[in-house]
């Protein structure tokens, strides 16, 4: 059967930039595009067929990457080479192919399972593959963490989610909202594992269900967060160390989230007249209120694609002590890591280390600034609460992302050390009582101390800086490759 997966041509698909009416926001959708008479276009997405106004779609006639797999995935069989096997299956977790990239790990074994990198690969993949054992103690510490009475509680192989009761089927994944999100975590579990051992870093799994709580009430969720003493308050997920749980809400909060279900609203008297009186535009006007409808549904999976990731990620390195959960809490390193293996917003796992839109724009907007743009700045992990005071942390996110993405794809092993290294650093004690000056003084004493691990562990940071730029400069997102073509 894997065989058989393998080798199933995908179907073509096209890249389709749609712009909400209005003009303000966009959103990038996957599928197959007709344009129909009367200028009208169809767009075939997985999750359902949309239909537009033409005018209002951008088209990139571009190759996904399940169709560029096609052709790479002949040649590698073709071959039968073991390290290109190795090297398709690394470009397809990095692509969001994940199950190919299993299959391919799989079909490798079976032509030489003496091989020693897939020998390690395996052994992993059996801790991947297996069940950790159920633990009334930790139902018991999930239920009494949250006052969780009234929910249900739902596991699946590495993971325990507490969520209401009751949940409708989505009818096209023919999955609860509940058993979704916990393939959503399972997808991103064995994305972590895998993507550090491609690196050569075998992280050994937890053997115990990881706790995850979803609200559908968003007060529920501000309550918790206030109970947890969340630090860093988050729209709709965080991950609490201190309980190594984390935590969800689930609905959208984008700007385009807001703006679809405004216009769902503006279009509800509309709706209900066109299904009244039967007139010309009638079944125009129902066809964009079903597409309305089921943007809505795409985007709020979208954004729980990269929350989740996100979250996931802080609980992943959390409860495989990649970053211990006591000790030195280091900004940068938590958030870059995070927004590293964050999903961009597609509705769908698109894989580790994608270049998103919104990261490298930020980026973009501070690489010209001598001193926040600066790698000192950052180390220093002073960049947040300065952004903070700013009025926005999305430019530290940004530049926490890009020099990560750098060293972790340039400078692997370094980071791994660096990693281990930043919890020695003392924590200064920080008394809010302390006069101002006092408080500034203890700061900026940890910053230093920040920077100097920083260049024990990496060196010249000057020459770092010049490559790391270097670097930034010839990265793309997919669009931006795609439109240079």
């Amino acid at each position: 059967m894997a065989m058989v997966a393998l080798l199933t041509p995908p179907a073509a698909a096209d890249y389709a930039i749609y712009t909400l009416p209005g003009g303000e926001y966009q959103l990038m959708l996957e599928g197959k595009v007709t344009y129909n008479p009367g200028g009208t276009a169809t767009l075939r997405h997985p999750r359902g067929t949309l239909h537009f106004s033409a005018g209002d779609l951008h088209v990139i006639r571009a190759p996904t990457p399940a169709t560029l797999f096609g052709s790479k995935y002949r040649t590698v069989r073709r071959d039968g080479n073991i390290e290109e096997y190795l090297k398709l299956a690394q470009w397809s977790l990095h692509n969001g192919l994940l199950d190919k990239c299993k299959r391919l790990l799989g079909e490798a074994w079976k032509i030489d399972s003496s091989h020693v990198r897939l020998r390690k690969m395996a052994g992993l993949m059996r801790y991947l593959n297996a069940s950790v054992p159920d633990s009334q103690k930790i139902r018991d510490h999930l239920e009494k963490t949250v006052g969780g009475r009234g929910l249900t509680m739902t596991r699946s192989r590495h993971f325990l989610l507490l969520h209401e009761p009751n949940q409708s089927v989505d009818p096209q994944t023919r999955k609860t909202r509940a058993q979704m999100r916990l393939d959503l975590l399972e997808t991103v579990y064995e994305s972590y594992f895998l993507t550090f051992a491609f690196r050569g870093k075998y992280i050994r799994p937890p053997n115990y269900l990881l706790e995850v709580v979803l609200f559908d009430d968003h007060n529920d969720f501000l309550q918790l967060e206030r109970l947890m003493d969340v630090p860093v308050k988050q729209l709709a997920g965080f991950y609490s160390p201190d309980d190594n749980v984390s935590v969800f809400y689930d609905s959208g909060n984008s700007p385009q989230f807001k703006a679809l279900r405004q216009i769902r609203d503006d279009m509800a008297t509309l709706q209900t007249a066109a299904k009244a009186n039967r007139t010309a535009a009638s079944g125009q006007i129902i066809r964009m209120a079903k597409s309305i409808d089921l943007l809505i549904d795409i985007t709020r999976e979208s954004e729980d694609v990269a929350v989740v990731s996100h979250e996931c990620l802080h609980h992943l390195a959390g409860a495989t002590s990649l970053f211990p959960r006591e000790g030195n809490f280091v900004r940068w390193v938590h958030e870059g890591l995070a927004s590293y293996f964050e999903s961009a917003k597609q509705s769908r796992w698109s894989g580790v280390g994608v270049v998103d839109r919104d990261r490298i724009g930020y980026y973009r907007m501070l690489r010209s600034d001598p001193q926040r743009g600066s790698i000192e700045f950052i180390v220093s992990d002073l960049g947040f609460a300065v952004e903070a005071m700013l009025g926005d942390q999305n430019a530290a996110y940004g530049q926490a992302w890009a020099l990560t993405h750098f060293l972790f794809n340039r400078h692997f092993d370094r980071l791994m050390k660096y990693y281990e290294t930043i919890t020695e650093i003392p924590i200064p004690d920080i008394d809010p009582d302390l006069p101002e000056e006092e408080l500034k003084k203890r700061f900026l004493s940890r910053a230093d101390k920040m920077v100097e691990a920083f260049d024990k562990a990496f060196g010249d940071r000057d020459r770092l800086q010049v490559e790391w730029r270097r670097y930034m400069s010839r990265l793309r997102t997919d669009l931006e490759k795609h439109a240079r073509r």
